[in-house]
């Protein structure tokens, strides 16, 4: 099998794909560049980047500026549970790093679930859920330069280590070279949406353990984020304030502070339920979301664009 494929463009109109592979009987991670044209450009069936010990799976891709890309994943080698490392591909389809990869983290207990941007100077930010503290599961981030040092603290800096269990985390670009990253929270004994800004040198800028970006009534999940083209970002989730589930967004500032209604504006709140929204930027300081609708009965697809003050654009709930 060969599952759970990730891609970016390579700035020449072709794609550089990630993905796991079972070929050797444990999941291992492969890489191939297609051309413009749709010609695979580097080896057949793709370039290994990791088949250490054990199972490596769900890669995350990002561009190093330069026609290559950054690869990180789960990563099972230690026998005992999962951490995190990376590896660095140039447009040739050589490996930069150290064979099978570097780590970016191997804390004691489970890193996973990891997300990541490119830094704008050619390495990238990552940030990740993570159970070392054994309590908890709690956010943290690195920085990995193009030659593959990590920057920040060793592990990673941790951005949110409050009681209660902290999950998905998603990030984007602050515009400086560092990072907002937001995730679903559970220090309130419900989930809410929080996030958390780090500048290039692995400094929080925010509220300690994160500014929150909704606490609305019940629960709000998988919180999705793009930059807002002035070093905020807007981020949007589901939503169950209301009976069913929801989409919702909220804007956030380059300062910290929310900048739409309380707790968010209703991207859309059609009959029955709307799940796991996608989201992108809309290149004017807005964004367009997506996301599997129920209103029909069976699942469909519909998009809202939101505006950079936080109106909708298209159809009341959206457009099939």
């Amino acid at each position: 099998d060969q599952q759970g494929p990730v891609c970016i463009p390579d700035g020449a109109g072709g794609s550089i794909v990630a993905w796991m592979d079972v070929r050797t009987g444990q999941n291992d991670i492969y890489v191939q560049r297609i051309s413009a044209t749709g010609i695979p450009m580097w080896t057949s069936n793709g370039v290994n980047i990791c088949s250490a010990t054990n199972n490596q799976i769900v890669p995350q891709i990002v561009t190093d500026g330069a026609g290559g890309a950054i690869v990180a994943w789960w990563d099972g080698r230690s026998g005992v549970n999962y951490d995190i490392y990376a590896q660095h591909i140039n447009s040739s389809g050589t490996t930069l790093w150290a064979a099978n990869g570097v780590a970016i983290s191997t804390a004691t207990g489970d890193q996973n679930n990891v997300s990541m941007i490119s830094d704008g100077q050619g390495g990238a930010i990552l940030a990740w859920q993570d159970n070392r503290s054994g309590a908890n599961i709690d956010i943290y981030a690195q920085r990995v330069n193009g030659a593959g040092n990590t920057l920040w603290l060793s592990n990673g800096t941790p951005l949110c280590t409050v009681a209660g269990n902290k999950q998905y985390p998603t990030l984007a670009s602050d515009g400086s070279n560092g990072a907002i990253v937001t995730w679903q929270d559970g220090r309130g004994g419900s989930l809410d949406i929080y996030a958390q800004r780090i500048n290039s040198s692995g400094t929080v800028q925010w509220t300690t353990n994160g500014i929150i970006v909704c606490n609305a009534t019940n629960f709000q999940y998988f919180p999705v984020i793009v930059a807002d083209g002035a070093n905020g970002a807007i981020i949007a989730w589901e939503d169950g304030r209301n009976p069913t589930y929801d989409i919702y967004a909220q804007k956030v500032t380059s300062a910290g502070t929310t900048a739409w209604s309380a707790n968010g504006v209703a991207v859309c709140s059609a009959a029955i339920s709307q799940y796991s929204p996608q989201i992108c930027p809309d290149s004017n300081g807005g964004a367009i979301i997506c996301w599997p609708d129920l209103r029909n009965g069976t699942f469909d697809l519909y998009a809202q664009r939101m505006s950079g003050g936080g109106s909708p654009l298209w159809t009341s709930d959206g457009i099939a």
